[in-house]
């Protein structure tokens, strides 16, 4: 039982990693219709499927370096990101 959850938990954060830059690129074929005026499902398609493909190369590099779950660790645990010591501390220091 623990493995299902293990590996449902690492598909999880592989689907993170890759629908990421995927929803990147539905956000700028949806900027460049509202710049033309005119709404194109095929350009918001286009850009959509390749930034799927981006984030699939993406968190299969990521997967098969470092690892999905060092990966969201490491932006987790960020400092800045995590709002216990950030750049607010860094300027007080200067």
């Amino acid at each position: 039982m623990l493995k299902f959850v293990a590996g449902f938990v690492h598909v999880l954060l592989w689907l993170k990693v890759a629908v990421s830059p995927m929803l990147i690129g539905a956000f700028v074929g949806a900027l460049t219709c509202v710049v033309w005026d005119e709404v194109s499902l095929p350009i918001i398609a286009i850009c959509t499927g390749l930034g799927l493909i981006v984030g699939i190369v993406w968190a299969e590099k990521t997967r098969r370096t470092i690892g999905l779950s060092s990966f969201h660790g490491r932006l987790i645990g960020h400092p800045e990101i995590d709002g216990a010591s950030g750049m607010s501390d860094r300027k007080n220091s200067e």
